[in-house]
């Protein structure tokens, strides 16, 4: 029985493993991106401002063409004497205590820069949100051309190369764009206020109710998001569009070809996603949006196939003197607090990548407020995650204890489970019918040993989604060299191990407690290969994933090894674990046999 529950353990653990983990590629880029120069970084694909020397973030440089009917350039014919752009370039600069943000009056009035202050790109500087992706605001005319603003240089109406700060003092700002169209003009209004990731923009049409047609026009987000973390493969694999309608998540994937799907309704939101990143157009009144379009391209690029995303929602318009309608963008982390505070139901793309996520998502949700509560005491989530990991332990202490004892049990009882298959080997009936008997003298529960370790796993692996996809750790020191727990601990040695390539410690020390931890719980022989063989196993799958998860079951681990000490030797009836001991008690077992008789 023993032997038939290690292979079950083995089983379970191998299959839950692959499955959290083979979603993901785990082995990270062997050519890690390269600072990008600070020229400018617009794909090839979409018009370049003039002034090409703009300063940029540190982030990879684009090397993605898109399919022209994701982006597209201007057609030739677009130009038209109708609309009358500005020539000179006007630019401002908004900063507030979460972003710092640059609009320019160049490709319609468009957003150049979003840094987010309170995340550190692993290249160094602050995370920039805008690299060759962009805002598109678009409508057909009465000649039946497509107008896109991003192909036209619109006025401000703000005095060019400042920097406004907003806070308490001054919580708001409005920019004001707009574009000369025929006898009218196009209006964008954008308001910016110092505690948000996001602002709202209003678009106006004056006097051109004969001009747009079809009665609707567009606002889409282009080229889906960069990709800001170290292991570009794994950040790439949580990307994902959607389209929130009628309180159900629409998707599209990505191919070699253009995906592309169209959605008919009420639109309460489109989004594009990232591990830890979220662009989201929200519209002001939902009532006014006619529908949605997701597209997904998958981009060789020579370390990975990159998916881009866009995703567009179609308005409605109406033919009056003045129309305007409203939405905002919304440009942070995957924060599920931040993001539920839009009350829009945006927090449902918190740990929502992939059905396994979806699966234990409700158990997930109740850990980060545990872990937020912790932070408020403790400053460093590295403690925070050993409390945790104590309280945890705590928590499944009478789980744990029930499983060592009845795995301790079912060991006492296997000289006489041993007699039995060999007495009634011919007669499997008999055999079972004795052995059920065995049990039931004892009272031992046969799969005692399982189901404790099965009623931990929806907790385990809701952790494992905590610890490997929470924004709460990216960019949160522990102590040394432990600097992101969001990433590898790597250890500098100034050169490569075999195999392994840069030293982490974390994974490595996990392994070894749980070598440690087999010795103690494992006497069979026959399983003398299982001490070494799963944590070694264990120890290749875990080595790329975030040093706060390693922490975690490190620490798990010697806790474990701590409370086997103390619980081992009463794990056997009467708390007798001795061999010469135990073979008393099957002849007092066979007086009171007798006496029944």
């Amino acid at each position: 029985m023993e032997d038939r529950q290690t292979l079950i353990g083995l089983f379970l653990i191998i299959v839950i493993t692959m499955l959290w983990l083979g979603y993901n590629s785990y082995m990270r880029t062997t050519h890690p991106p390269q600072p990008a120069s600070t020229s400018g970084m617009v794909a090839d694909t979409v018009q370049k401002a003039p002034d090409s020397n703009r300063a940029l973030p540190p982030a990879e440089k684009a090397t993605t063409t898109v399919a022209e009917d994701t982006i597209g350039t201007a057609p030739s014919d677009i130009f038209t004497t109708d609309i009358q752009p500005a020539e000179e370039e006007k630019t401002i600069t908004i900063e507030t205590k979460y972003m710092r943000a640059v609009f320019s009056t160049q490709n319609g009035g468009s957003l150049v820069r979003w840094e987010l202050k309170k995340y550190s790109y692993y290249l160094g500087g602050n995370v920039n949100l805008i690299q060759d992706n962009y805002l598109r605001t678009a409508f057909v005319n009465v000649d039946g051309k497509e107008i896109d603003l991003n192909h036209f240089n619109m006025y401000g109406e703000f005095t060019p190369n400042q920097t406004v700060k907003l806070d308490e003092g001054r919580p708001e700002i409005e920019i004001k764009f707009y574009l000369p169209v025929r006898n009218g003009k196009i209006v964008k209004r954008i308001r910016l206020n110092y505690h948000d990731y996001s602002f709202r923009t209003i678009i106006e049409f004056e006097n051109l109710k004969g001009y747009v047609i079809n009665r609707k026009f567009f606002v889409g987000w282009e080229n889906g998001l960069p990709l800001t973390e170290e292991n570009k493969k794994d950040d790439n694999n949580y990307a994902h569009a959607y389209a929130y309608m009628a309180g159900e998540l629409e998707d599209v994937s990505a191919g070699e070809k253009l995906e592309k799907e169209d959605f008919n309704g009420q639109v309460d939101w489109v989004a594009i996603r990232t591990k830890y990143f979220l662009a989201a157009i929200i519209p002001g009144d939902p009532s006014k949006t006619l529908g949605a379009t997701l597209t997904g391209l998958e981009v060789k690029e020579p370390d990975l196939k990159r998916k881009i995303f866009s995703v567009s929602i179609d308005f409605a318009y109406e033919p009056t003197y003045k129309y305007s309608s409203d939405f905002t963008v919304y440009l942070g982390p995957l924060d599920y607090y931040v993001l539920k505070k839009y009350e829009v139901n945006l927090q449902k793309l918190v740990m929502n990548s992939g059905w396994y996520e979806r699966t234990f998502r409700f158990i997930s949700l109740l850990i980060i407020p545990a872990f937020e509560f912790l932070h408020r005491f403790i400053p460093n989530y590295g403690l925070v995650i050993i409390i945790f990991t104590i309280l945890i332990k705590l928590m499944l202490h009478p789980l744990t204890k029930k499983s060592y004892q009845s795995m301790s049990e079912m060991q006492y009882l296997q000289p006489k489970l041993t007699e039995l298959r060999e007495k009634y080997k011919n007669d499997p009936q008999r055999m079972n019918k004795e052995m059920m008997k065995l049990y039931k003298e004892h009272g031992v529960n046969p799969l005692g040993g399982c189901l404790p370790n099965l009623l931990q796993m929806p907790l385990l692996v809701s952790l494992f989604i905590v610890f490997r996809s929470t924004i709460q750790l990216r960019g949160q020191p522990f102590i040394l060299w432990i600097t992101d727990l969001s990433r590898p601990d790597t250890l500098d040695l100034g050169f490569k191990l075999p195999i392994l390539g840069d030293l982490h410690v974390l994974p490595i020390l996990m392994g070894l407690t749980m070598i440690w931890q087999s010795k103690m719980s494992i006497t069979d022989p026959k399983q003398k290969a299982m001490i070494y063989f799963m944590p070694i196993f264990l120890v290749f799958i875990f080595y790329s994933l975030p040093s706060g998860l390693n922490l975690y079951y490190a620490w798990f681990n010697i806790l474990t090894m701590i409370q086997t000490y103390y619980i081992k030797k009463k794990m056997h009836p009467n708390g007798t674990p001795e061999p010469q001991t135990a073979d008393v008690k099957p002849e007092k077992k066979q007086v009171g046999q007798k006496r029944k008789k």
